[in-house]
């Protein structure tokens, strides 16, 4: 693999970015394992001295990589340096540049491509479909296959943290046996940790499956953070409410597809929040005495809603048990 000679990262999601720029010295270093990386800031006030410095021929003939980060933040002299380098660069010298996106230095955007740039998207993902996809990919780059709900329990656990999603995706592959890699390994290998538990109790109340929700509330208790069981559980339930309700809000004719678009999950999970929402859609005096009893909790979580109501530890755990038990049960 040769490091192309001018990259060009687009976009605002910094794992991509990271990735991109990371792929080039790779294959930089493949041909010259010596080779030299400079790192610019875009807005700093010497941006345009450094880059002609580090762009300059040496005596020696020693291959350099030079990284301008921000290049929307190129002043007129940067952006002077940059236009001189690319219409004269050295053969050992490779440049990569970043821009998180939008028209801010065009112009400047414009030459960097038309001096054969290329170029990579670094747009950070939409919430749901796009993410779960890039995950299965992730997986697929480290030869290890996945079901579709191990990276939906992944995703609703960890959240839309591309960085944290990238790491656990790399723990898993790396330490989980099964093939393919399922939900149960996903809970199994993060248990203890209160984001999964909190996702796993969620799912049990909104599925009214009373049994499980407070066996999950207990070992959560027992193995997790006791600090954050409780607004991570708390924030989990009330997640899966609002997903709840845009999936029962939904036209009768919608289609999985256009479910999962509106409500930001995968088009498979559908059919279960379909069987939830039908759980609680006959009594909607249920469905709201819930959402009262978790504004109530999420309030006592955080310290009380009023003066002088905070809780202390127990106090937050037995109202936690009060709150999933009851839900739960409706």
């Amino acid at each position: 693999m040769t490091a192309p000679r001018i990259t060009l990262a687009i976009g605002g999601e910094p794992v991509l970015i990271d990735r991109a720029v990371q792929s080039v010295m790779v294959a930089a270093r493949k041909g010259d394992p010596q080779v030299q990386r400079t790192v610019i800031q875009g807005s700093d006030d010497e941006a345009a001295h450094q880059l002609r410095e580090a762009a300059a021929p040496n005596l020696f003939g020693d291959s350099g990589v030079v990284i301008i980060e921000g290049i929307d933040g190129a002043d007129d002299a940067l952006a002077s340096a940059v236009r001189e380098v690319l219409a004269d660069m050295p053969d050992e010298t490779i440049l990569v540049f970043t821009h998180p996106g939008g028209n801010k230095g065009k112009a400047l955007l414009d030459d960097i491509r038309k001096a054969g740039a290329e170029v990579v998207d670094c747009a950070a993902f939409k919430k749901g479909r796009s993410t779960t996809d890039f995950l299965t990919k992730e997986f697929a780059r480290r030869k290890r296959k996945v079901t579709p709900d191990a990276v939906a329990t992944l995703y609703d656990a960890v959240g839309h943290d591309l960085g944290l999603l990238v790491s656990a995706v790399s723990q898993l592959s790396a330490d989980v046996e099964a093939d393919p890699i399922d939900a149960t390994a996903v809970r199994d290998y993060f248990a203890g940790v209160a984001e999964v538990s909190s996702f796993t109790i969620a799912d049990a109340v909104w599925d009214k499956r009373y049994a499980e929700a407070f066996t999950s509330l207990r070992q959560a208790m027992l193995t997790s953070d006791s600090g954050r069981v409780g607004v991570t559980t708390v924030s989990s339930i009330a997640s899966g409410l609002r997903t709840l309700v845009r999936v029962g809000g939904m036209p009768p004719g919608a289609s999985e597809a256009d479910i999962a678009r509106e409500a930001g999950v995968p088009p498979w999970k559908i059919k279960i929040l379909r069987r939830q929402w039908s759980r609680w859609s006959g009594d909607q005096r249920k469905l709201a005495a819930s959402v009262v009893a978790l504004a109530d909790a999420d309030g006592a979580m955080k310290g009380g809603v009023r003066e002088g109501s905070s809780l202390d530890a127990e106090q937050k755990l037995l109202a936690l048990e009060i709150l999933v038990a009851g839900s739960a049960r409706s």
